[in-house]
């Protein structure tokens, strides 16, 4: 329970700041979502979330999507053809509660311990990652800027955002698909939107404007456009990696 405790905290420092109205777990109590747990999940799931009646919830995979959104649902809404029930929660307990499932999810990662930073900055150059992130002045602008990354999440979350991308896509880097009357495609991440327009990045790190009039469709995909890493990179790999991203802390 200690090491899952340590990594509900964990959990909570990776979620985006929430758009007015609207909450995110970085605002949740990981206690909380503990005693949530309890009440509601432990029957099924059992005490430590390894499973029973219900699945065992610390692989971190899970049968019927893993994205936030995914699991917000089935928390609050059940999964139809399933025993799973929908629980009428408060919007704050159910961020509190989808903390907690983050948490149980990650406690099967290898802990990011021992790696070498100055290796992992190879191996970011190497695998393209320059191409999407920034760090610094150079880089691309396809995905977050990782300048500060070390400053903001913890290792086990880094670490997180590698092997499972899609876990807490922040809404600032949800990616947009848009197709024009013409039938001409575009998808890049989103950069700036309002009631008329919208301004992408796209696949060639481009900055695509273009009023919503002229659309035929807009589609908004809530999963990152990054590809996962697991099995790709070794587990050594992998803990340099993380040294590397937790040494980026900004402007000093």
């Amino acid at each position: 329970m200690r090491g899952v405790m340590a990594l509900m905290a964990l959990a909570s420092m990776c979620w985006a700041q929430a758009p007015a109205g609207r909450l995110f777990p970085n605002q949740a109590d990981p206690e909380a979502g503990r005693k949530l747990w309890s009440a509601n999940c432990a029957i099924c799931h059992g005490e430590q979330g390894k499973g029973g009646r219900g699945s065992d919830l610390t692989t971190g995979t899970y049968r019927h999507g893993g994205t936030d959104d995914d699991l917000h649902r089935a928390i609050t809404k059940g999964i139809p053809g399933t025993e799973m029930p929908g629980f009428p929660l408060s919007a704050l307990e159910s961020m509190q509660l989808l903390a907690y499932v983050r948490a149980l999810g990650r406690s099967a990662l290898p802990e990011p311990v021992g790696g070498d930073a100055s290796r992992g900055r190879v191996l970011f150059a190497s695998n393209g990652c320059a191409g999407c992130h920034r760090v610094g002045a150079e880089g691309g602008h396809r995905g977050p800027d990782l300048s500060d990354v070390g400053a903001r999440l913890a290792p086990a979350a880094l670490l997180a955002s590698i092997v499972r991308p899609d876990e807490s896509v922040s809404p600032q880097n949800y990616y947009v698909r848009l197709v024009w009357k013409d039938g001409r495609t575009v998808s890049g991440r989103r950069m700036n939107e309002d009631s008329y327009s919208v301004q992408i990045v796209d696949e060639q790190d481009r900055l695509i404007g273009v009023m919503k009039d002229e659309l035929k469709s807009y589609e908004l995909v809530k999963k990152s456009a990054m590809p996962s890493f697991e099995g790709k990179l070794t587990q050594p790999q992998l803990a340099d990696l993380v040294a590397y991203l937790a040494s980026l802390k900004g402007a000093r």
